[in-house]
């Protein structure tokens, strides 16, 4: 469709006329009459105010819409990012996923999905820039103005997201990445704007609860709409619960002593212990596990207490072989039938959940694990754990 067009249509969407259109841009009916009829263009000067005043992003001005990006390139971008983080040395990983991330925002400058995968990189590297943060690696330490100029790039990428995607997971999800990168930046009023533009669960009004109800189950089909749309909502929950738990333990494994990050972590894994009796629900939870798990073998280890971290480590294991064959069986099935059993978000965590990749995911953790402790403590833990 021709830029005149969507103006044309845009402004009949809002109900407003020609001449209405002119005085909020303060230019002349007869230049909006030319502009609809492809007679003539709008000036580059106008082209934002435009947007803004028909309420829609400029990408929509011109004809791409959200529907048109590669949401599966998108995936694929950031599955490769991950990979590339979670690799090798943390600090140098984080900054080779950014880099690559920078490089795919360049080839595909209407990829919404990679933009926000940016946004979240840099936050996750953050914390290795950060000289009061734990996990300081002294990264640009020498370099400051790249750091500077990096944390721009992201939050310029991170307002375009925002201002035009029209898709609110998105949208938050930046949100959500900026708010870290300003807690690591010490940026605290700046940080606390993102963290209110951001939904709460607060209220318990949440659209979750109310979406199984507009289903209607008078067909087999909708009813087995309606039965993964709660199986969703349960996974939702599930997760957002788990991301609590792993936080908490994380913040706890630092600070506390190590009688309450046992108490923590414990119960949190005997949560996720309970949700995964349901099948369906192992998916949002096996990360979780692992990381919480992560965080209290840390807090064994900078106590001291290499025995009891080798047992949590030796127990997660176990769940971590019990998930692969899991998986494995699962993933025999046609992928449409994992898709209609376990949501597609679940199939997708389980078709890259490969013996081959996790191995690589505990080794890194073990480089992890190794910071947090005495060289004599982790060699006594590697051998428990031989």
């Amino acid at each position: 469709m021709a830029l005149g067009n969507n103006i044309k249509k845009y402004r009949r969407d809002l109900g407003i006329t020609q001449e209405e259109l002119a005085g909020i841009l303060c230019v002349t009916g007869q230049a909006v009459s030319k502009w609809e009829s492809g007679a003539g263009m709008p000036d580059v000067t106008q082209i934002v105010p435009l947007a803004q005043a028909l309420n829609v992003s400029t990408d929509a001005l011109f004809g791409f819409t959200p529907e048109s990006y590669d949401g599966k390139l998108a995936e694929e971008v950031s599955y490769k990012a991950n990979n590339l983080r979670d690799s090798g040395e943390q600090s140098q990983g984080a900054l080779e996923a950014v880099e690559y991330l920078d490089r795919q925002c360049e080839e595909n400058v209407f990829n919404y999905g990679i933009m926000m995968r940016y946004v979240q990189a840099v936050a996750h590297m953050s914390r290795y820039v950060n000289p009061e943060n734990s996990y300081y690696e002294e990264l640009f330490k020498d370099d400051e103005k790249k750091w500077k100029k990096i944390i721009r790039t992201a939050e310029n990428r991170a307002k375009q997201v925002i201002r035009y995607s029209n898709d609110k997971d998105l949208a938050d999800k930046c949100h959500y990445a900026l708010a870290w990168l300003c807690w690591h930046s010490q940026e605290w009023e700046k940080g606390r704007q993102h963290i209110e533009a951001l939904p709460t669960i607060r209220s318990n009004m949440l659209q979750e609860t109310l979406l199984p109800y507009y289903i209607p189950i008078d067909t087999e089909d909708g009813k087995e709409r309606w039965k993964a749309q709660i199986r969703d909502n349960y996974q939702n929950f599930i997760r957002a619960l788990n991301k609590q738990i792993v936080y908490t333990a994380e913040a706890m494994s630092w600070v506390s002593p190590l009688k309450e990050v046992e108490e923590n972590c414990h119960w949190g894994l005997s949560m996720m212990d309970e949700f995964m009796k349901d099948e369906r629900m192992r998916a949002c939870c096996q990360g979780f596990y692992r990381d919480t798990c992560k965080f209290l073998i840390a807090a064994y280890l900078k106590a001291g207490e290499a025995g009891k971290a080798a047992e949590e480590w030796k127990r997660l294991s176990t769940k971590v072989e019990e998930y692969v064959a899991f998986c494995g069986k699962v993933n025999e099935q046609p992928k449409a039938e994992v898709v209609r059993i376990y949501g597609e978000k679940a199939a997708d965590n389980m078709s890259h959940y490969t013996k081959e990749w996790i191995d690589g995911k505990m080794e890194f953790m073990l480089g992890q694990l190794k910071s947090r402790c005495s060289k004599e403590v982790f060699s006594e833990f590697e051998k428990l754990i031989a």
